[in-house]
């Protein structure tokens, strides 16, 4: 197994991912000269062959690049809902034949590499396909996972024949994982791109399995599935842009959430800014619930809009207000039932992965990709070797054929002077908003470095109550102001990786220290 740091500094580039093996594919782009985009989508192949149970072919992704000439764009790779999928008499749960919609992940890579690429997709594809067929060792957060979930599976099904032994154990830490099926799947995608996945052999196959078990995918649905163009949205931070992608995607609410913080005026103390997080926190998941019906543009106007970030930070400093005098007159104030009851608890899993990566050439690449649930639908195609994400039933909170539901994955740039400044993501449902906020506040607000940042405390409102991490400072201030506080351990909240490109040109990639996260550079050029 490739060994790298969680955090590193480079002149040459950098690559962030939740994996050794998909930062090494990464790193091996930039040698090549490749750029940011070769990079993150040999590492996001390499993810579907080293952490199979939260990423993969049969998958969801997000991308949001940054070019070199300045240039952004988004790429929208959604699991979508089948044409003959009927929410009315569909089975329940997540997991089962029923649950796939079409994948999104290959579209969204190939398409990446096609339009800002500069290396053939056969060369940024064999290192993944290399170890799928060769094998990798079992990272531990892998065995863990895998272990998990061993006593729901089936030994003798095509998923149980990957990851169990014959006796229904999962694979040690450090086991050989070999996945040759996969290998020839990515092979057949490396000479003939998203069409050889999507047409032909691989889709008769996929179909014809769905068919067999109660699926709803079709030839059809498989044919004619694109990835979109996302909606971009952009929006300032003190003196530093921000730049995200809107639903399916949540770049915008962490744009938005800053732009209430950055307008709020909260009274002295610290726990009072804790509790300015708790609230601008609050008021963006509400917002996000608020805009979804509107046309996508319109909505993203509204999102990072001036005039919401005031009366957001306006009724957010008056609650604040209203709270410290409380307290200066009463004391420790009770809990207050209900004080965020509007906002229910997350529904989303958590198992998603996060690949950030800049070069030398000012492109930089952040992209989220996930199965929702652990193995997704837990189901594999005989023969085909990869995993498909869990979409409909337990995961679709509604929308017909055609509807793609939206996540909290929010790959995020930031840029200083129109130069990229950061690029950042992270897996862990809502929480990877709570936790992009707090970051991107110390990082961007108080010149706090990336990995001391990184490691600082989180907290996470939802269901009613705040979530802390332990050695949170402020937990007991905020119960006294009348919050709710929740005690969580640390692998709770969200794992993000991203990279900072100093005013020197200098690239610090960190990975989050909750995770086992890597980072490198590349080659000075």
């Amino acid at each position: 197994m490739p060994e790298y740091p969680a955090a590193a500094t480079s002149e040459g580039g950098m690559v962030v991912t939740g994996s050794p093996y998909a930062t090494e594919a990464g790193v091996r782009m930039l040698e090549k000269g490749g750029n940011a985009v070769d990079a993150a989508v040999a590492a996001a192949f390499a993810l579907a062959v080293a952490e199979p149970t939260q990423s993969g072919l049969g998958g969801r992704t997000q991308i949001l690049i940054r070019s070199a000439d300045g240039t952004v764009a988004g790429i929208d790779g959604t699991t979508q809902v089948p044409a003959g999928y009927d929410p009315a008499s569909a089975p329940a749960g997540e997991h089962g034949h029923s649950a796939v919609a079409i994948p999104g992940t290959v579209a969204a890579l190939t398409r990446a590499l096609a339009e800002h690429g500069s290396l053939p997709l056969s060369l940024v594809i064999q290192p993944a396909a290399d170890w799928a067929r060769h094998g990798i060792a079992l990272p531990e957060g892998e065995a863990r996972r895998l272990d998990g979930v061993a006593g729901e599976i089936d030994p003798r099904s095509p998923l149980g024949r990957i990851f169990l032994s014959s006796e229904g154990t999962a694979l040690p830490r450090g086991g050989l994982l070999v996945q040759p099926d996969l290998a020839e799947v990515m092979d057949a995608v490396g000479q003939g791109g998203a069409a050889a996945f999507y047409r032909g052999d691989i889709a008769r196959r996929i179909v014809a399995d769905m068919e067999a078990n109660g699926g709803f995918l079709t030839l059809d649905d498989l044919a004619s599935y694109r990835a979109l163009d996302s909606e971009i949205g952009r929006g300032r931070f003190g003196d530093t842009e921000l730049v995200g992608t809107y639903l399916p995607a949540s770049g915008v609410t962490v744009i938005e959430i800053l732009q209430i913080l950055d307008r709020m005026d909260p009274p002295d103390g610290h726990a009072l800014g804790d509790a300015a997080l708790v609230e601008a926190l609050l008021a963006g998941f509400e917002d996000r619930e608020l805009a979804e019906p509107r046309p996508p543009g319109e909505a993203v106007s509204w999102l990072v809009s001036d005039s919401l970030a005031l009366r957001r930070a306006g009724a957010a400093t008056r609650d604040l207000q209203r709270r410290a005098s409380r307290v200066a007159s009463h004391g420790e104030l009770e809990r207050e039932a209900g004080v965020m009851s509007g906002i229910p608890s997350d529904g989303e899993h958590a198992f998603t992965t996060h690949v950030s990566v800049a070069d030398t050439f000012g492109c930089v690449v952040a992209l989220t990709q996930s199965l929702g649930p652990t193995l997704g639908a837990r189901v594999v195609t005989p023969g085909l070797g990869f995993v498909y994400a869990s979409t409909l039933g337990g995961y679709l909170a509604g929308g017909g054929p055609g509807y793609r539901p939206w996540s909290s994955q929010a790959p995020l740039v930031a840029l200083r002077q129109g130069r990229p400044a950061l690029v950042i993501g992270g897996a862990g449902a809502r929480r990877i908003l709570s936790a992009m906020v707090g970051t991107l506040t110390d990082v961007l607000g108080r010149a706090i470095r990336l990995d001391v940042a990184l490691a600082e405390p989180r907290l996470h409102p939802t269901g009613g109550v705040v979530l802390v991490e332990g050695g949170w400072p402020g937990a007991d201030a905020l119960a006294n102001l009348g919050f709710e506080v929740e005690p969580r351990e640390r692998t709770y909240f969200a794992r993000l990786n991203a990279v900072e490109i100093l005013p020197d040109g200098t690239f610090r990639g960190v990975g989050d220290p909750r995770w086992s996260e890597s980072a490198a550079g590349g080659p000075r050029r």
